[in-house]
């Protein structure tokens, strides 16, 4: 019987933890706006140069490595 009254406890905790996070949802949701243009284009742009230093950064890490492989196979 114990056992039994463990369970219910343990799921309504669970359903009041989805109904807080359904509520917490619920909130972003009525703070959310469209971005102005400036706002888009400004993480557009941002988000372009982290690809491209992403980009770069593996480019001069793969350069070497592939260089060094070549040496060490001609020895």
């Amino acid at each position: 019987m114990g056992d039994d009254m463990k369970g219910k406890i343990e799921i309504e905790e669970k359903i009041e933890r989805l109904k807080s996070f359904l509520n917490q949802c619920k909130r972003v949701l009525m703070v959310l706006r469209k971005p102005t243009t400036e706002e888009y284009l400004n993480v557009a742009k941002v988000t372009g140069l982290g690809i491209c230093f992403l980009g770069m950064l593996g480019y001069i890490i793969h350069v070497p490595i592939v260089y060094l492989k070549g040496l060490v196979k001609k020895v």
